[in-house]
């Protein structure tokens, strides 16, 4: 699993050719992105021929349902997987020569109807062939009959899976495969100011990461040391830091365990990460964005330097610190990252990790298609010459520097990925879209209210258990 971690440094990127005009700087920089997809189809070019393909006839685009907005066409048609689909089965059914287009994107019409419009699809006999893996809905989009096993159309015992059999073993779900697991990447690090840190007087968490002393202990000193709430002044702010840190304890509130779900929410040791929540709220240690900003996140504040750590993913740099770095012209080492703490009773960094896969819809009358786009996105992500790629994309795009993805790539190596499937249970029951449900309620009203754990486990118990035995009971 941690050779995987390592593997997955930029889960996700985006490798396209953006067009620039003017000239200068803007002629440069796309110059250097001409170059560097000219890389990318040499080195999918040197794939192509790989036996790992299957020798199959592609006559139908893959149909893939997406919403409107940032992340809804989660398939990007200039990425290595797309190319070198491309370039071993041509454009499937092309209109014309312009037609390059090996996707045939499905518009949902918005984000909250993505699962109704994809079961009236299904219903309808009109399936799309993939939809991208969500916690927020795994198991339960298999008990819905929303996706069907990858079992018998992918050889998972295959060589180009072995680096994540372990990890697509803990997605089995009542002993049958769903989740042909490419990537995995950390859902949240802990991102800091260097100089912040330094003018409070406070340890580095780098440094004390380095030194295999960033543990629970450590956080909550730094977050005494830093809080001032009279003045304006909060040590944590982000969506889920309660989720993250339960995940350190090496467990999830929620896990699945030899093909069932789990509920671990009496574990001794999630219990007293949580009773850290709970200092964290109750000492106003964590931002209180529902007092103070009308439940939006500040990101202004962590700009100013008035929040200390902020709990996000490798995304955020990408799509809003760079810019802050670039206006305020901070020095290229005064963005810092850094996993969760451990348990001080574990020497082990475990890490809630956000894995990738692509799930086969139910229905779907092209599993060729889907075969051959998965096959094509596990060799181009283990391939060395294309990750080395995207290591560049991120250096043109967002000024990502050689000391970062360093760090980037050493903290990924030292992480024990973690999955909590605490909102893959049902949306009336666990869905991070809904913040008012059984699940989040456990967890959040203990961070963001104050609210005593075992008070709101106790009040929420008994939906979240008659949940968990329905949806193990439908493959006893």
């Amino acid at each position: 699993m941690k050779k995987l971690a390592v593997l997955t440094l930029v889960a996700g990127l985006v490798l396209s050719v953006t067009a620039c005009g003017g000239g200068g700087t803007r002629d440069v920089e796309e110059q250097r992105r001409n170059e560097h997809h000219a890389g990318v189809i040499a080195a999918v070019s040197k794939i192509v021929g790989s036996e790992a393909l299957p020798d199959v006839q592609i006559t139908e685009k893959i149909k893939f349902l997406s919403w409107p907005g940032s992340g809804g066409n989660w398939i990007d048609e200039t990425s290595p997987a797309a190319e070198l689909f491309r370039a071993r089965y041509g454009v499937p059914a092309q209109k014309n020569e312009e037609d390059t287009d090996i996707v045939e994107f499905w518009n949902c019409g918005h984000y909250d109807q993505r699962y109704v419009q994809l079961a009236k699809k299904i219903t309808s006999g009109d399936s799309p062939d993939i939809f991208p893996f969500e916690a927020r809905y795994y198991p339960y989009g298999v008990y819905a009959n929303l996706f069907q096993t990858i079992d018998g159309v992918i050889d998972l015992s295959a060589p180009e899976w072995q680096e994540s059999a372990d990890v697509i073993k803990l997605f089995e779900w009542g002993g049958k495969n769903y989740c042909a697991v490419t990537e995995l990447v950390p859902s949240y690090f802990l991102w800091y100011r260097k100089s912040i840190m330094d003018a409070a007087g406070l340890e580095d968490p780098y440094t004390l990461y380095k030194a295999g002393q960033w543990d629970w202990d450590k956080f909550l000193e730094i977050c005494v040391g830093f809080s001032d709430p009279a003045n304006g002044k909060y040590s944590v702010s982000g969506w889920d830091p309660d989720e993250s840190l339960i995940c350190t304890t090496g467990k999830g509130l929620i896990t699945l365990e030899n093909g069932k779900l789990v509920n671990n929410m009496f574990d001794a040791r999630v219990e007293a990460v949580m009773d850290m929540v709970y200092i964290l709220s109750v000492r106003n240690y964590r931002y209180p964005q529902h007092e103070l900003n009308n439940w939006s996140m500040n990101y202004q504040e962590f700009r100013s330097g008035n929040i200390l750590l902020w709990d996000n993913g490798q995304w955020w740099y990408n799509e809003m610190l760079h810019n802050y770095r670039d206006k305020d012209g901070w020095a290229d080492d005064e963005i810092q990252l850094v996993p969760y703490p451990r348990d001080p009773y574990s020497d082990k960094y475990y890490q809630q990790m956000r894995q990738e896969s692509y799930m086969f819809c139910s229905g779907s009358k092209n599993p060729d298609a889907f075969k051959a786009w998965t096959q094509c996105v596990v060799l181009t992500v283990r391939d060395p010459e294309i990750k080395q790629q995207a290591r560049n994309k991120l250096q043109i795009d967002y000024g990502w520097t050689d000391r970062q993805l360093d760090i980037l790539d050493e903290t990924v190596r030292d992480l024990y990925p973690v999955f909590d499937f605490k909102n893959g249970i049902g949306e009336e029951v666990g869905s991070k879209d809904v913040y008012e449900n059984s699940v989040e309620r456990i967890t959040k009203y203990v961070l963001v209210h104050g609210e005593s754990y075992t008070q709101m486990r106790d009040e929420e118990l008994a939906v979240v258990t008659a949940q968990i035995d329905k949806l193990n009971a439908s493959v006893s």
